[in-house]
């Protein structure tokens, strides 16, 4: 017997709450409607059991909803793209006016799955992904990622030539969807393939040094789980970065102690991405040594260790 809390199941009572409504008019604000599909995925969150709460709140629960209700309304009411983009927005205001994030997920992963389904509409899209990608919440910010995804599955040039053209705006918060969007997922095979993932790379060498801390660490999260699947390709990648940079190495280059602010960045990026590879797999830490000096462990963890003080920048 399925457990109440998996996908399949999810996906079925779906199903079935969509096969009672009688008027699904997508394209208008239709608060009847809304408040019914609000209290359908309020319902859904209720009954996961507490145990089971974490890796199963609220993102998870929107995932196989979304899923089941767009291509429902797709097939059975042979809904469009622009319904989709309609109603994504008036249930995203709609959670917004009754203060409640999690509804604001189901919207954007409503939007994401649309996206899915209807790949060629992506250009109509980019006005919402703009828009949502700005949100003051950051748990929005997060989620309108999967709308990026989507397309990364079903229209990878398009979709990385946009992501290229983000690499320029002077926005931060687009700039970090970027390299967000390109985190080596399971269900995306090629971002995690060192054989394919070259442009993934010359996107990330674009943001190494990018002004924002908030952009930077996201390039260095990238990197990190990259390095879980090619530690030697983000090791050889790192030491590229060193030697474009023209910085030379010694023992206490991890201190930033005397760099310029790009390349005082540059080695706060390379430390935050090297971390698995420094606390899992001493096998390369001579490799470390060459890219960061003798003593980069003293100044490596700086939430941890007095020592990592390095000088603060912007």
């Amino acid at each position: 017997m399925s457990s109440i809390s998996s996908a399949t199941v999810i996906k079925e009572r779906t199903l079935e709450f969509c096969k009672k409504i009688e008027n699904w008019e997508l394209k208008v604000n239709n608060p009847p409607i809304l408040a019914k599909v609000n209290e359908f995925f309020q319902n859904e969150y209720d009954i996961i059991p507490e145990k089971e709460r974490i890796g199963k709140g609220a993102v998870y629960i929107s995932r196989y909803i979304s899923k089941a209700m767009v291509l429902f309304l797709k097939k059975e009411y042979k809904k469009e793209s622009e319904d989709f983009l309609a109603f994504s927005e008036n249930l995203f205001n709609y959670g917004e006016d009754i203060g409640d994030v999690k509804t604001q997920h189901l919207a954007l992963y409503i939007f994401a799955e649309s996206i899915n389904q209807f790949p060629r509409e992506f250009e109509s899209t980019k006005p919402l992904i703009i828009h949502w990608a700005n949100h003051e919440e950051w748990q929005i910010r997060e989620s309108i990622g999967e709308a990026i995804i989507a397309t990364l599955k079903k229209n990878p040039e398009k979709c990385l030539e946009y992501l290229l053209e983000l690499t320029r705006n002077d926005n931060e918060n687009l700039r970090r969807l970027v390299s967000e969007s390109l985190r080596p997922r399971a269900d995306i095979k090629w971002l995690r393939d060192p054989s394919k993932n070259d442009i993934v790379l010359e996107i990330l060498t674009i943001l190494r040094k990018d002004p924002s801390i908030y952009v930077r660490k996201s390039v260095g999260n990238n990197i990190k789980d990259l390095s879980k699947y090619m530690p030697e390709k983000m090791l050889n990648l790192m030491e590229e970065w060193i030697n474009q940079s023209k910085i030379e190495v010694h023992a206490e280059l991890a201190t930033e102690i005397g760099l310029t602010q790009d390349q005082q960045r540059l080695i706060w990026t390379i430390k935050h991405a090297m971390r698995w590879i420094q606390k899992k797999n001493p096998k390369y830490h001579s490799n470390l040594e060459k890219i960061l000096g003798k003593n980069y462990i003293l100044y490596f963890d700086e939430k941890r260790n007095k020592r990592a003080n390095p000088p603060k920048i912007t």
